[in-house]
């Protein structure tokens, strides 16, 4: 992997590889090694030549899955790996390790600095800012300060809030399982990070599927109990699923590899989305004022049938 062009963009000196990794480059090792080196390889193949004693050096074309913490370094994934040899040495002279020259790197290995994880974690990054940051929580709000708006207004404003919302973080979660990898290391800020973001999936996916199944409580009758327990359990997954959602999507905004887009996304989160929700909620207050000496609010929902 090459560090980037772009300033401030996260690189190191020392990686991890993930396991499909290590078994290629075990082979490709195993593959140049000479059976009957001093001590003797017992494990060489010699499919690639068997002209190597000992000083196995290579290069390798390799993705960023994971980007380093304060605990662990970067996880790659390596696509290809090209051996060194006294033709071509990568390390010095011959291969001889560090003799002050600089490393000769075969062109074939050497790309642009773009990088598919930069951009795959930008826009995972701005799809969870969208769902978790701004739609979801807009629903919840919706549904909790704006009952007292007749026709079913709340029920109107948070379907349409978390359906596409819903989509967006999705969206987002498929992109995090293909391009990323935090769950190798068990430790570290990516490891929580992907461990808290699972836990508030699962929540979030949790909420249409009950909604199917929500008892319906009809106009002027008790609510019975199974529909105060489904009550208890889908607000308190859906408050509980955005109240860890903004420890997740903060620690997310200090994982981007560029440390200008940790600022671009924090602010985006911290202005724009509390902006939005904190408006919400004043908002409300006047809203209810205008409705207080209105007639009494049907809170019959046209759209589901049942009682809100």
């Amino acid at each position: 992997p090459e560090a980037s062009a772009t300033p401030n963009v996260k690189h190191a000196r020392g990686w991890r590889l993930d396991d499909q990794s290590k078994d290629e480059i075990i082979a490709v090792a195993r593959g140049v090694g000479r059976r009957a080196a001093s001590p003797v390889c017992t494990t060489c193949t010699e499919n690639q030549g068997g002209h190597l004693d000992n000083g196995f050096h290579a290069g390798m074309l390799a993705t960023v899955v994971t980007p380093s913490d304060d605990s662990n370094p970067a996880i790659i994934s390596v696509s290809r790996v090209e051996p060194s040899s006294q033709a071509e040495p990568f390390c010095g002279v011959n291969g001889a390790g560090n003799t002050g020259l600089e490393p000769s790197v075969p062109t074939s290995l050497i790309t642009s600095s773009g990088s598919n994880f930069g951009s795959a974690a930008r826009v995972h990054g701005a799809l969870m800012l969208i769902g978790w940051g701004t739609l979801l929580p807009s629903g919840v709000l919706v549904a909790k300060l704006y009952r007292h708006r007749p026709d079913g207004w709340w029920f109107k404003i948070h379907r349409p809030c978390q359906i596409i919302g819903l989509l967006c973080v999705i969206t987002g979660f498929i992109i995090a399982l293909t391009n990323f990898d935090v769950f190798s290391s068990k430790s570290g800020i990516s490891y929580i990070h992907g461990s808290l973001g699972a836990t508030v999936m699962t929540l979030g996916m949790f909420q249409p599927l009950n909604a199917f199944i929500r008892p319906h409580v009809h106009k002027d009758e008790p609510k019975e109990l199974k529909r105060i327990i489904w009550e208890f359990v889908h607000k308190g997954s859906g408050y509980g699923a955005c109240l860890l959602a903004v420890v997740t999507v903060s620690i997310g905004t200090t994982l981007l590899p560029d440390v200008n887009d940790q600022r671009a996304y924090q602010m985006a989160y911290g202005i724009g989305s509390g902006s939005i929700l904190l408006s919400l909620v004043a908002f409300s207050f006047c809203d209810k004022s205008k409705y207080k000496d209105s007639a009494p609010v049907d809170h019959m929902n046209p759209l589901i049938g049942g009682q809100s």
